[in-house]
């Protein structure tokens, strides 16, 4: 075949293929008669001396051989030969097989002509623009590297089809293109035509008058095309599946006021001519809404029904509330499974009363009986030590079960960073009795990195960092770092051990030598180490105790200097106690969606500790996270953050310049200059840093791509440094707002932010895009 073929997806496509089936069919009859006739006519019985196979290429003839009724020395029989025929046809390999005699000495040789079906080595899609080509391979069944049926191609046009229908593009036309290679192979491509999608121009809803059509708009994903919202939320799309799932939302959200009886049929979608606009209908039957009349709970002997009562949200005279209902539901299975009921299962029976428009709730309660894990067993921990995963479990063997702390127990373990999946399972070996299976799979723990990063405050830089997260398996972390840049040089080595001497303290030792650059008239040297002591208060909590010993010199002092900076020239040593206690409920350190962060430190800095400077510095962070919706990978998040500080020499001492505020920056308040929303030398315009600082944070979380851990963020900052004379007031607050983009990457956490100064000042930049490696707060 020296030209393209195109199969065209037609009737007379399929009329084609049915008789050139019937054709075959007859060819074979026909042949098969001719045989009979030939055989009958010359001689009763010819014996069959060879038997040939000719035409096949890339099917082996001893695969093929087995399949024919019909060897040599048999006696010829047309039946055998037609049965050989259909055994061969069966396998898939041939689009047509004819078979041919030749007398001669002493019989006839039998020979199968075989002809091969195109050999299938690439699916190809073109015209295809909304939907990836991964996208449409996942959805049809056609496979490379076999044998092409030209019937089955029909089925992979409507599965193509069906695909963009579910994207609202019903005016696709689907055309495959099968293109002869060498050798008998040949390709498939798709060319699609994808045409306009369908909008949605209308929402309409029947039948309903308990809520209007604006309360039941909001409850639904799709929504009518808009030119201000459409473009970035695509809710004006039609696709069948979101509009089934629109339904059962609007169900859920009756049956949560009470209406028990209510029904949403199947959305009536009208189209325009040419498909591209539709308008939906939504019809409901309301009925009447339904109160709690009383609820009973049975069943329960270990638990006291008074304790499971105030577990329970609903109440006789309130509505109905099915998600309510699921609610207790949740809450009265969790309290059984921390008490040890592993296997309690609570079924709510619903009595309705309707001619009163009420309801009984029954809670039947079927505890089983209270559990014990009598043996942990781990496996896939190759190189982690087993102590070490088994000091962050929450439960213990020959101990009563408690499935909060399960839960807690994998948490810890994501914490470690040292996994990347972890599974825990439950077997029952006896009553009473279960086996717990912890199976992880590890990650890469240790890095070796020579890259570059860049952010807005230290420029270009180089960085050499060797981390070893999990050192020998024992959960400690060692750490070489060096960073060098245009306006940083820093040098520095890390140990932490979380269990010092297998106690419940945790040891962090660092040591430094850092150059910072990022001021215009001068230069801050810092050489030194320090040491930190940490013990657990609780399962959240935390208290921190460290010593810090560092010379901090300022040097290359320009003429134009500050008075303030110019009064601190010269090395001096800072001697300082810190203090901290914090808690900490994130459900994931490093990419939290719930749960929350407090810490309140301070540090003091005295003569008496063998420094030359005297101060006092107090820091209160606060973060918060709530997940709005959305599951693993796909959440949207709102992130709730503010932080106060406020640092002061102590006597005649002032303050060093390096444990001022810096508030401006990527960490604080973004679209403002690294320290720039703060105090600023009138005649300099150098950063001084404040003594006070107060900020906050407002985030929204969405992903972007949530395979990849791309995630999107809006944000809303407001904040400022305080001088030593200024008052802190809210009106003096500087604002911000702006869009992000952030990805964790194998090279560490990046963040790109565009940030608008709401109000900028004069000789202020009225917008700032900064981006990271390495950092997020």
């Amino acid at each position: 075949m020296n030209r393209s073929t195109v199969i065209k997806r037609t009737v007379s496509f399929q009329a084609m293929w049915r008789l050139g089936v019937s054709l075959f069919y007859g060819h074979v009859c026909f042949l098969v008669i001719g045989l009979l006739v030939f055989s009958q006519a010359w001689a009763s019985d010819i014996l069959v001396r060879q038997v040939h196979i000719e035409g096949n290429r890339r099917i082996d003839t001893a695969i093929l051989s087995p399949k024919t009724m019909v060897k040599p020395g048999d006696i010829f029989s047309p039946e055998a030969v037609r049965l050989s025929i259909e055994a061969l046809y069966k396998t898939g390999f041939f689009d047509n097989i004819e078979a041919e005699s030749e007398p001669m000495e002493g019989g006839l040789a039998l020979t199968f002509i075989v002809h091969e079906r195109p050999f299938l080595t690439e699916v190809l899609f073109s015209g295809n623009h909304h939907l990836s080509t991964m996208e449409l391979k996942e959805r049809i069944t056609l496979k490379t590297q076999t044998f092409l049926e030209e019937q089955a191609v029909h089925s992979q046009v409507e599965a193509i089809k069906a695909r963009y229908q579910e994207e609202g593009f019903y005016h696709v036309q689907v055309t495959p293109e099968v293109r002869p290679l060498a050798e008998g192979q040949v390709a498939i491509v798709f060319q699609i035509e994808e045409g306009k999608r369908a909008r949605v121009r209308e929402i309409r809803f029947a039948g309903n008058h308990a809520f209007d059509a604006r309360t039941l708009q909001k409850q639904i994903q799709t929504a009518p095309y808009s030119r201000l919202t459409s473009w970035w939320t695509h809710a004006d799309r039609y696709q069948d599946a979101v509009i089934g799932r629109d339904a059962a939302q609007l169900r859920a959200f009756y049956m949560d006021h009470g209406y028990l009886q209510v029904k949403v049929d199947r959305p009536e979608a009208t189209f325009n001519a040419n498909q591209t606009a539709v308008a939906i209908t939504f019809n409901f039957i309301e009925g009447e809404p339904f109160r709690i009349q009383q609820i009973d709970i049975t069943g329960n002997t270990g638990v006291k029904t008074d304790t499971l009562r105030g577990l329970i949200q609903s109440a006789p005279g309130h509505m109905a509330s099915r998600s309510i209902i699921q609610s207790d539901l949740q809450r009265l299975t969790e309290f059984y499974g921390e008490q040890g009921y592993l296997f309690a299962r609570v079924i709510p029976e619903w009595i309705p009363d309707v001619a009163r428009k009420t309801v009984a709730l029954r809670y039947q309660i079927e505890e089983g009986e209270p559990v014990s894990v009598r043996e942990i067993r781990i496996t896939g921990n190759d190189k982690t030590r087993d102590w070490v995963i088994r000091r962050e479990l929450r439960v213990n063997e020959q101990a009563p079960i408690n499935t909060a702390l399960l839960r807690r127990s994998v948490q810890r373990l994501q914490n470690l960073n040292f996994f990347e999946n972890i599974d825990l399972k439950h077997e029952l070996i006896e009553p009473g009795w279960v086996d717990l299976h912890l199976h992880v799979k590890e990650k890469m723990t240790g890095v070796f990195s020579v890259g570059g990063n860049y952010n807005s405050v230290d420029k270009f830089g180089v960085v050499v960092d060797i981390t070893l997260g999990n050192l020998l398996g024992r959960g400690q972390l060692l750490r070489v770092k060096a960073d060098t840049g245009e306006k940083r040089k820093t040098y520095s080595l890390t140990f932490r051990e979380p269990y010092l001497f297998d106690s419940e303290f945790a040891a962090t030792a660092d040591i430094f030598d850092q150059l910072h650059d990022f001021a215009k008239t001068y230069k801050e040297k810092r050489r030194g180490g320090s040491l930190a002591l940490s013990r657990a208060l609780g399962e959240y909590e935390n208290a921190q105790l460290s010593y810090t010993l560092e010379d901090v010199g300022i040097i290359d002092l320009t003429p134009e200097a500050p008075i303030l900076i110019k009064e601190q020239e010269g090395k001096r040593t800072t001697s300082a106690l810190g203090l901290s206690v914090s808690r900490d409920t994130r459900d994931l350190v490093f990419d939290p969606s719930e749960g929350g962060r407090f810490v309140l430190y301070s540090s003091y800095a005295g003569t008496f500790l063998g420094g030359d400077n005297d101060y006092a510095k107090v820091v209160g962070d606060i973060g918060h996270f709530f997940k709005l919706w959305g599951k693993e990978g796909g959440k949207h998040v709102l992130s709730l953050h503010a932080r106060a500080g406020e640092a002061k020499g102590i006597g005649a001492k002032k303050l060093p310049i390096g444990e001022r505020f810096f508030v401006g920056g990527m960490n604080t308040v973004r679209g403002f200059k690294y320290g720039r929303a703060g105090p600023i030398d009138a005649k300099t315009k150098e950063i001084l840093g404040g003594d006070r600082e107060l900020f906050f944070n407002v985030e929204y979380l969405f992903p972007l791509v949530a395979e990849a851990r791309i995630k999107g963020v809006f944000f809303y900052d407001l904040g400022r440094g305080f001088g030593d004379k200024e008052s802190v007031t809210f009106s003096a607050l500087r604002r911000a707002a702006g869009v992000g983009i952030r990805f964790i990457s194998p090279i560490g956490p990046i963040r790109i932010e565009w940030g608008k100064n709401l109000h900028p000042e004069k000789g202020e930049t009225s917008e700032l895009t900064e981006f990271s490696i390495g950092t997020l707060f």
